[in-house]
């Protein structure tokens, strides 16, 4: 039990033990094979995630006013696309820096941060978990049909790797999402 100031011991886990990952050197060069920063390939890409949610999680258009406001055509509208763009672009930062991984925690922490100004829009933590599940599905689909240099064992090692990853940036997100929303902490 937890009383008198104290914090509950699920907050206290999440406040004092930050998400961490280190990929070696080997799942760093995964990462680095199975990606490109092509403006086309991450504005595919970006689309792809928010298709990958839009379609399998309608409700979470809403929160996206300026998309949901084109009704059937969301797929065909210039927000749409910049909305991918820019989260493809957060992905390239990271990729960029996934052998120091230390160095992408603050960049995703106040991007979680800012994610607070949307609870009044319905969006809540569980929320990220469907950006996770989306990164990893849409990852886990381009690098099993590119034909690349990357023989059946990496890219499976790939997969497992960007699955990973997922995880690392949502729960780094999480993590500034949960101290601002309740610590007030920017």
């Amino acid at each position: 039990m937890f009383c008198c100031g104290e914090l509950s011991p699920q907050l206290t886990q999440k406040h004092f033990d930050p998400a961490f990952w280190q990929p070696s050197e080997y799942d760093a060069m995964l990462v680095k094979a199975t990606w490109s920063d092509n403006e086309d390939d991450l504005s595919d890409l970006g689309a792809s995630i928010y298709t990958y949610i839009f379609e399998n999680h309608p409700e979470v258009k809403n929160f996206f006013t300026k998309i949901h406001q084109h009704g059937a055509k969301w797929k065909e509208s210039k927000e749409f696309h910049m909305q991918g763009f820019i989260f493809a672009q957060t992905l390239s930062k990271v990729v960029d820096n996934v052998a120091q991984t230390d160095l992408v925690k603050p960049f995703l922490y106040k991007i979680g941060a800012r994610h607070v100004s949307y609870a009044k829009l319905g969006f809540r933590p569980q929320h990220w978990d469907l950006f996770q599940e989306a990164m990893a599905q849409v990852m886990a689909d381009k690098i099993r049909t590119t034909e690349d240099y990357l023989d059946n064992t990496q890219k499976s090692d790939a997969i497992a790797v960007w699955s990973r990853l997922a995880i690392f940036i949502v729960d780094n997100l999480k993590v500034g999402y949960d101290e601002t929303r309740f610590f007030g902490y920017k």
